[in-house]
C-alpha cells in the first residue's frame, strides 16, 4: 500500500522508529535487604554455620539467592521471588534440615517449621528439575540445587544434573537474570561476566551462544521479549539476530506447548510496554508460531482437507522470499500506528492506565492483531456435523494461546463488528439532526458491554486502511464517542424493558410464547428512543402494537 507523504501518518507507517528501546533504570551496586529478607538471610546464615561446623568432612553448604529477585533488587524494585540454590544437597533434603534446625532451636527464631511442598518436575510449566518450597517469616521460600542442563533436538525438557554456580548461570535466559547473591558473603556473583554490566546498559543478551540457546529451548526467545517489553530494555544485536533464523521458528512449533506460548504473551500483555513485547514478536517474524490457531494436530490436518477458508488462513501467515506475511505487514503498520493513535485517543490511553480493567487492554491488542482474520472460520470439531466452526480469531485466542473464552469471544466479536460499527460512525455523520437513539443503542447492546474496545479498535482499523483521512476519521470517531455519553448510551447494554414477561402475560391474559420475545426486543428499542418514558406509556405503546404480534 502506498501512503501519501501528507498523510498525518505516513511517516508512522513506514517504519518502527516511534518504538524505542531505553533502559528506564539506575542500578545499585549492592543489594539492600528489607526487614523480612534480612531476617531470611541471618536465619540462613546461622544454619550454614551450623552445619558447615557439623559437617568438616564434607563440602561447605553455600547458599545463594538466584534469578529475577537479584535482577529486581539491583533495579530498586520489590520482589517476593526468594530462590535459594544449594550447592550440597537437593531442595527437599535442604528443606528438611532447616526445619529440624528450627524446631531445636525455637525459643531463638520464634517460627515453627512450615509444612514442605515439593514441587515436582512440570515440563509444561518450565519446572524441569524438583523444587520444595516453605515459609520463612510467612514468605514463601523456594529451595533447589544448583544444576546442569544439557537437551535433545526435539525437545525443551532437558536431562538435568548437579551442577557448579558457573553452570547454573550460563544455563540461564539471560546474563541479567543470572545473577547470583551469596547469602553468606553478602556478595552479588556474576559467573556469566557480564551481566552486571548488562544490566547497567539495559542490554539482554544469552549467557552461552544465542542460536544454541533457543534451539534448546525456544521458549527463551519469547522470555528475552517479555524482559525487553517489561523493562524498556534493548536486545543484544547477535542475539536479536539469532531470535529471527527459522529453525529457532520451526523449533516453536516441535518443542513448545501452547500454554507456555500464551503464558508469556500474557504477561507481556499485561506488562507497561506491550507495544515494545508486540514489535518484537513482528521482528522477529515469530507471529505465526505466536498467533496460530490450534495445538491439535488432528484438527489442524482435518482442516486442511476440509475447511473451505483454509487456502486464505494459510495466505495470512505464508512468508515468501520477495515480501513479509499478510499478518506481519498488518503488525508492523500497527505498532508504528499506536503511538499515535493513542495521543489522538487519550480515552484509550486512560483505560490501559487502569490497572483494574487488564481485560481492556488485552482485549484491544488481540482484536487488533487479529484483524485480518476477520470472516474466517476453522473447524473446531471434526466429529460434529453440525455447528462445528468458530471464527478464527476465537480460536487463535482459545486454542491457540489457550487465552480464557470470554477474551476469545469477546475479541472475536470485536474483530467481526469492525465495519458494522463504522457503518454506523458514518451513520451519526451524515444524520446529526435527525439521529435515533434506538439504532444506536441496538448495535451497542450486541458488544455486551464491550463496546469502548470496539470503538477504539474501529478507529485504529480505519486510520491503517485510509491514513490519508486519518483527520477525518479521528474526528467522526470523537463526534460518535461523544453523542454515546450525552445521550446516555454507554450502559444500553443493561437496559431491560420498564414492564417484564411475567407482569405483560398477567396483564393481557395471554399465554407464553415466540411472541412475548419479540415485544421485549421492541420495547427496548421503543425505551431507547423515549429515554424519558414510564412504565405506563410503554404499556400504552404495546397496547398498540401488541395485535401485530399475538
Amino acid at each position: 500500500m502506498q501512503h501519501s507523504g501528507s498523510s498525518l501518518l505516513s511517516k508512522f507507517i513506514t517504519s518502527n522508529s516511534s518504538i524505542t528501546f531505553k533502559a528506564m533504570y539506575s542500578i545499585n551496586t549492592s543489594i539492600q535487604l528489607s526487614p523480612i529478607e534480612t531476617k531470611i538471610c541471618n536465619l540462613l546464615n546461622d544454619y550454614i554455620l551450623h552445619y558447615n561446623n557439623s559437617n568438616r568432612n564434607k563440602d561447605p553448604l553455600v547458599l545463594r539467592i538466584t534469578g529475577g529477585w537479584v535482577r529486581d533488587k539491583l533495579l530498586n524494585q520489590s520482589s517476593h521471588d526468594l530462590d535459594i540454590a544449594i550447592n550440597t544437597m537437593s531442595g527437599e533434603q535442604f528443606a528438611t534440615n532447616l526445619n529440624e534446625f528450627l524446631a531445636i532451636n525455637y525459643s531463638n527464631y520464634n517460627i515453627k517449621p512450615h509444612t514442605i511442598h515439593k514441587i515436582n518436575k512440570n515440563p509444561e510449566k518450565s519446572k524441569h528439575l524438583e523444587t520444595t518450597t516453605t515459609k520463612l517469616f510467612d514468605i514463601e521460600v523456594d529451595f533447589v540445587n544448583l544444576r546442569s542442563e544439557e537437551y535433545s533436538d526435539d525437545s525443551r525438557i532437558p536431562v538435568t544434573k548437579f551442577g557448579t554456580p558457573e553452570q547454573d548461570a550460563l544455563r540461564r535466559d539471560a546474563t541479567l537474570n543470572a545473577l547470583f547473591y551469596n547469602i553468606q558473603s553478602k556478595q552479588i556473583e556474576d559467573f556469566t561476566k557480564t551481566g552486571l554490566k548488562d544490566l547497567e546498559d539495559g542490554i539482554l543478551r544469552t549467557p552461552l551462544p544465542p542460536r544454541q540457546t533457543f534451539l534448546d529451548d525456544p521458549l527463551r526467545v519469547l522470555r528475552l521479549i517479555r524482559f525487553a517489553s517489561r523493562f524498556n530494555f534493548k536486545i543484544d544485536p547477535a542475539t536479536l539476530q539469532e531470535m529471527n533464523d527459522i529453525d529457532i521458528n520451526n523449533a516453536f512449533i516441535s518443542k513448545i506447548s501452547r500454554e507456555r506460548i500464551g503464558i508469556e504473551f500474557e504477561k507481556i500483555l499485561k506488562g507497561t510496554s506491550p507495544l515494545i513485547g508486540i514489535s518484537l514478536i513482528q521482528s522477529t517474524n515469530i507471529d505465526n508460531v505466536i498467533f496460530f490457531w490450534q495445538n491439535d494436530d488432528s484438527i489442524i490436518e482435518f482442516n486442511k482437507l476440509n475447511n473451505p477458508d483454509i487456502e486464505k488462513i494459510d495466505k495470512i501467515y505464508k512468508y515468501d522470499q520477495k515480501s513479509r506475511s499478510i499478518l506481519n505487514n498488518h503488525i508492523l503498520k500497527l505498532i508504528t500506528l499506536i503511538p499515535i493513535f493513542l495521543q489522538r485517543f487519550p480515552e484509550c490511553q486512560i483505560k490501559f492506565n487502569d490497572s483494574k480493567n487488564i481485560f481492556f487492554k488485552k482485549c484491544f491488542y488481540l482484536s487488533s492483531i487479529l484483524i485480518p482474520m476477520s470472516n474466517l472460520k476453522i473447524i473446531f470439531n471434526p466429529k460434529k456435523k453440525l455447528n462445528n466452526t468458530c471464527p478464527l480469531v476465537e480460536s487463535i485466542i482459545k486454542d491457540g494461546l489457550k487465552f480464557p473464552k470470554l477474551e476469545a469471544v469477546t475479541s472475536s466479536l470485536i474483530v467481526e463488528s469492525l465495519n458494522e460499527y463504522h457503518n454506523l460512525v458514518l451513520y451519526l455523520t451524515s444524520n446529526k439532526s435527525s439521529i435515533k437513539r434506538s439504532i444506536i443503542g441496538s448495535f451497542l447492546r450486541k458488544l455486551n458491554g464491550n463496546w469502548e474496545i470496539c470503538h477504539f479498535v474501529s478507529a485504529l482499523n480505519q486510520m491503517l486502511l485510509n491514513p490519508d483521512d486519518s483527520e477525518i476519521i479521528i474526528e467522526n470517531y470523537k463526534d460518535f464517542y461523544n453523542f454515546v455519553f450525552k445521550n446516555s448510551l454507554e450502559n444500553s447494554h443493561n437496559l431491560k424493558p420498564l414492564v417484564d414477561g411475567k407482569e405483560l402475560l398477567k396483564l393481557f391474559s395471554l399465554k407464553g410464547g415466540p411472541w412475548l420475545g419479540k415485544i421485549n426486543d421492541e420495547a427496548i428499542i421503543w425505551q431507547l428512543d423515549h429515554p424519558e418514558a414510564n412504565k405506563d406509556d410503554l404499556l400504552d405503546h404495546i397496547k398498540l402494537i401488541l395485535p401485530d404480534y399475538v
